[in-house]
């Protein structure tokens, strides 16, 4: 694990560092979902934003990578038992950096397709989960630990590597895109789980 994290480290460092002063500017902002690979995982729904850049290679393809600020959020709560139950809110605060080579496909004029792969670097920021409890109806205090930053736990990875894939349309200088990430790391080192986290992104995004 720790040789693919230094490998990804060193191809994102030389694919940014090539490509960041040719490229197009644009900004990208919509709906983000991730979800782990362990079974009856719950999603945790949220939005991106940030800035990305295209850069043509050879006719119709071109190189697509940027830098996404992702916020999620997922909140569940136990059945009511006496009035009384628990809910637990997970917020997690991550950045994407997509690198995705992309094939772009005219339709009409001004109009195109496009289809797009390549790996996903997530890194995480930061993330809490906060547990509280409700007896007859009211908020009793969180419960001990609750509110700590899960990154606290050294088992716990901050660095995903995902492969994805994706497509969207574009007119003009706009467009929409879709893509799904499916995540290559364990994020636990030491958990005897599979523990793997995917991602959904849809966006609209402008080239300036």
């Amino acid at each position: 694990m720790k040789s693919i994290k230094k490998i990804s480290l060193v191809v994102l460092a030389a694919v940014l560092s090539i490509t960041f002063a040719n490229a197009q500017v644009g900004v990208q902002a919509g709906y983000s979902m991730m979800k782990s690979t362990v079974d009856n995982s719950k999603a945790s729904n949220g939005f991106h934003v940030g800035p990305i850049y295209n850069m043509s290679l050879q006719g119709p393809i071109s190189l697509q990578y940027g830098l996404l600020y992702n916020l999620y959020v997922a909140s569940s709560s136990t059945d009511k038992v006496l009035n009384s139950w628990v809910t637990t809110t997970n917020t997690n605060h991550q950045i994407d950096i997509p690198v995705r080579v992309a094939g772009t496909f005219p339709l009409s004029s001004g109009l195109s397709a496009f289809v797009f792969a390549g790996p996903n670097f997530n890194l995480g920021l930061a993330g809490k989960t906060s547990v509280a409890t409700y007896v007859d109806g009211k908020k009793s205090d969180k419960l001990s630990g609750s509110g700590k930053d899960i990154y606290e736990d050294k088992d716990l990875s901050r660095f995903n590597l995902q492969l994805g894939l994706g497509a969207g349309l574009q007119f003009n200088n706009m467009g929409v895109k879709a893509s799904y990430d499916f995540g290559l790391l364990d994020m636990y080192k030491s958990d005897l789980l599979d523990y793997k986290v995917n991602g959904l992104k849809v966006g609209l995004f402008y080239n300036f």
